[in-house]
């Protein structure tokens, strides 16, 4: 999950480098010590500050938020699930990720914030929701997926991931996309705000796909598209549209319906589940079933990552060392 991030530029003083080549930065009021880039990204996770809380409730007006530590068990958890991300994904978070937040009722699985040095380069902060690291995948994935839909009666929307896993394998392969995406411009920038005169107006990635950040080609547009919300962000669509949402969303090259908000979501996603069933053998699968239970059931299956569209973009994940 990313949000904008005009408000959201906390500046970082760099206290030099020593022998050993570590540099370390110490922050504002949001961190409660130095960082030392050359540490396991889980050494990272710090409790959130008052002044974190604070910034984050004004931010996304989540007035239960509280600061979270992970057990020790969890943390080890977070350490594992690092190791099973793809190497290049591992790479920049150790050079970029300068701390990691666990809050307590955050809205939706995670956020990637950036911030800036004096001399204008840009670190990345990540904020998680513990749940993560108790649901399960399939049971965090279905929450996501039913989110966008009221609870009416006569549809059951039920996704399957296989594997044993826990939620924080995808958020934090998600995450990790968007961190990739930040520094190797996989699509032509991550947000608006950080648009610069060089960025290109298409990528590999986003070419005969997207007309902009926020604009698919007229072909991959469908119905309730623009207002679709994850995770109690805006509101909800009654459920019985889902049948026709979902087989729409499968004649397009997105991933999943959180994937077609932007390219960068397209990215996230779709790098998501493409590395998930390659490297660990977890599948994503939606079944839309009408009348359940009736004797006159109507079912529609989604399974992206089976489908010609979303597959003719897996070369350029393919190529992510």
């Amino acid at each position: 999950m990313k949000k904008v991030l005009s408000l959201f530029f906390i500046a970082f003083v760099c206290i030099g480098c020593g022998s050993t080549g570590k540099q370390q930065y110490k922050g504002s009021s949001f961190f409660t010590s130095d960082i030392d880039l050359s540490t396991p990204v889980e050494d990272r996770i710090q409790t959130a500050s008052a002044d974190v809380i604070s910034w984050l409730v004004a931010f996304d007006m989540g007035d239960t938020y509280r600061p979270y530590m992970p057990t020790m068990n969890e943390k080890r958890l977070f350490a594992e699930y690092v190791q099973l991300l793809p190497e290049a994904y591992r790479r920049v978070m150790r050079e970029k990720v300068i701390a990691i937040f666990f809050i307590d009722d955050f809205e939706g699985g995670g956020m990637t914030m950036p911030d800036f040095d004096k001399k204008g380069n840009m670190f990345l902060i990540l904020f998680f929701n513990p749940e993560i690291l108790r649901r399960s995948l399939s049971e965090w994935i279905n929450i996501r997926e039913n989110s966008y839909f009221n609870d009416n009666a006569g549809i059951d929307l039920i996704i399957e991931c296989g594997g044993d896993y826990y939620a924080l394998i995808h958020t934090l392969m998600h995450e990790a996309s968007h961190i990739y995406d930040y520094y190797n411009h996989v699509t032509p920038f991550t947000e608006p705000e950080l648009r610069e005169k060089r960025s290109p107006a298409k990528t590999g990635f986003t070419d005969a796909v997207w007309e902009n950040h926020g604009q698919p080609l007229m072909s991959y547009d469908f119905p309730y598209r623009e207002e679709l919300y994850a995770w109690g962000l805006g509101p909800v669509q009654r459920k019985v549209l889902a049948m026709d949402i979902y087989r729409s969303l499968s004649q397009t090259p997105f991933a999943s319906l959180y994937g077609s908000q932007n390219w960068a979501e397209d990215f996230a996603e779709h790098s998501t589940w493409y590395f998930l069933e390659k490297d660990l053998n977890i599948t994503y699968r939606v079944r839309v079933i009408k009348n359940p239970g009736l004797g006159n059931e109507e079912n529609f299956v989604y399974e992206p990552l089976s489908y010609p569209l979303v597959r003719e973009r897996f070369s350029i994940l393919a190529a992510i060392k």
